[in-house]
């Protein structure tokens, strides 16, 4: 893979930027090749050589922005939250129809988390190479985000539209168990484009919580 363009760096070297490229902020270069080489190779047998290596920069000059390693697994990790819960809101158009808002819920999951594959990816395989606090953190924010689907899920249950048994705990991690793996199959230059993964598999969900048709 080519090396990213780093501009000048702590040691003094000197790498104009070419003409029309975007100035990108060091920091998030830094992320984003971190992100890339975690999803290669993994969290784990990553070192913060290869990732400088591939920034273009000399590892001491990682130092000037990150303190740890782990500091860039927590900045993918929140990154993906922050993308996936700003973008994940047209579920709130819904308001009077609680089934039709948690299709749209899964609909929006799905769609941001395939928009950023590889957050999403290392997010779901090196979450538990973070820290107790950080992922304490983490978890706190996705609690909240879980809160609002399992809160339309009671809706759909006090209004009789889901099948018997059916509770907001098993549904939200039945549902959110389906929808996280879809980066460990889906392949964007295959046949299926993205829109008909998340239609389908939209469907699925929805039809493991559904109230049976009328006989």
């Amino acid at each position: 893979m080519s090396k990213r363009s780093s501009g000048n760096d702590a040691e003094g070297s000197t790498d104009a930027p070419r003409r029309g490229q975007r100035r990108f902020d060091r920091s998030e270069l830094i992320v984003d090749a971190a992100a890339e080489i975690f999803r290669r190779k993994g969290y784990d047998a990553t070192s913060l050589q290869e990732i400088a290596d591939e920034v273009g920069i000399l590892k001491g000059s990682m130092y000037h922005y990150i303190a740890t390693k782990e500091d860039l697994l927590f900045a993918i990790i929140n990154r993906n939250h922050e993308r996936i819960i700003a973008g994940n809101q047209g579920w709130r158009e819904h308001a009077d129809d609680p089934v039709a808002a948690l299709r749209a819920f899964v609909e929006g999951h799905i769609r941001m988390s395939l928009a950023h594959p590889t957050d999403s990816i290392v997010f779901v395989r090196d979450f538990r190479a973070l820290s107790e606090e950080r992922a304490a953190e983490i978890v706190q924010r996705q609690h909240d985000y879980d809160h609002d689907f399992r809160s339309l899920v009671e809706q759909a249950v006090e209004q009789g539209r889901l099948r018997d048994g059916v509770t907001p705990e098993f549904a939200s991690r039945a549902v959110f168990g389906m929808a996280n793996w879809v980066h460990y199959w889906y392949d964007a230059r295959g046949r299926l484009s993205a829109d008909r993964v998340i239609d389908e598999l939209s469907t699925y969900a929805m039809a493991s919580l559904a109230a049976p048709l009328p006989s």
